[in-house]
């Protein structure tokens, strides 16, 4: 069966939680919930490497946070984060929680997630209820708290209220960073959400925009990050992009030129 842009379905199932299609293109594998936007690509040669640029930019938290230990990463789609984290950083332990158990297995049947890697370990629940009981009943704290919650309708409503950003700010180590996919062209929820957030995160807020993409990427951190905190990085962000190979400079040069409050700048 051929869909979406000439490619070949080699998986699709249903449940009531949605249509699962997994899409093949020459070296590409992309996840589709039932839409034509895709919620995961993967090479099929490099499985490790991010191919959409809505994820290489939220990897621009590796610019305030570069020796992440421990991460959360709330939805797990194709699990191109996690792959990329592994492969990069052999010593981090990650956290996932994922709603569907569905989502979950096709991860591991074709998007090369791996299933018994002692560094990962897989949730299934709902975002916002796991963050909050990791806030209030365990001692863990994380370096990188990375929310890419989506499904065929939108962001996932839970993860949109003032307790799931109170929590994940509770969550994070003092220099810690989340990294949250938003789409920026629903402009009430984009103001709502991110209203949210500066007030969970006391306005402490970066602002990452996806070149030619509906995506925005927000940053949000447990320390003051200035304009001249991020000039400084441009010594050792070549060194760490020959590493990643993720456009950092270019995040690098965006952040610098975009560092006032995310809801000031945008929408005063």
């Amino acid at each position: 069966m051929r869909l979406y842009y000439d490619g070949l379905v080699v998986h699709q199932s249903h449940s009531d939680d949605g249509v699962i299609e997994v899409v093949d293109l020459g070296d590409t594998r992309s996840l589709h919930f039932g839409t034509f936007p895709r919620q995961s690509s993967m090479s099929l040669r490099t499985p490790h490497t991010l191919e959409l640029t809505y994820t290489e930019a939220m990897m621009a938290c590796l610019l305030l946070n570069p020796n992440p230990e421990r991460i959360l990463v709330v939805g797990l789609g194709g699990g191109s984060l996690v792959k990329f984290l592994l492969h990069h950083y052999p010593d981090c332990v990650i956290d996932v929680v994922e709603y569907r158990q569905d989502v979950i297995k096709v991860a591991h049947g074709y998007f090369n997630v791996p299933e018994n890697d002692l560094r990962l370990n897989i949730h299934i629940g709902d975002g916002y209820l796991f963050v909050k009981e990791q806030y209030y009943q365990a001692d863990t704290s994380y370096d990188l708290l990375l929310v890419d919650a989506y499904d065929h309708v939108g962001m996932a409503s839970s993860v949109g209220v003032q307790a799931f950003f109170d929590a994940c700010a509770g969550l994070l180590t003092q220099q810690g960073v989340m990294s949250i996919n938003l789409w920026g062209s629903d402009r009430p929820l984009f103001n709502q959400t991110m209203d949210r957030i500066n007030q969970s995160f006391e306005g402490r807020t970066l602002a990452l925009p996806v070149e030619n993409k509906g995506n925005v990427i927000g940053l949000a951190t447990k320390h003051t990050v200035t304009q001249a905190s991020l000039k400084k990085l441009k010594a050792s962000v070549e060194q760490q992009e020959l590493r990643l190979n993720i456009n950092l400079p270019k995040s690098l040069q965006a952040l610098t030129h975009q560092n006032r409050s995310f809801i000031s700048r945008l929408f005063s």
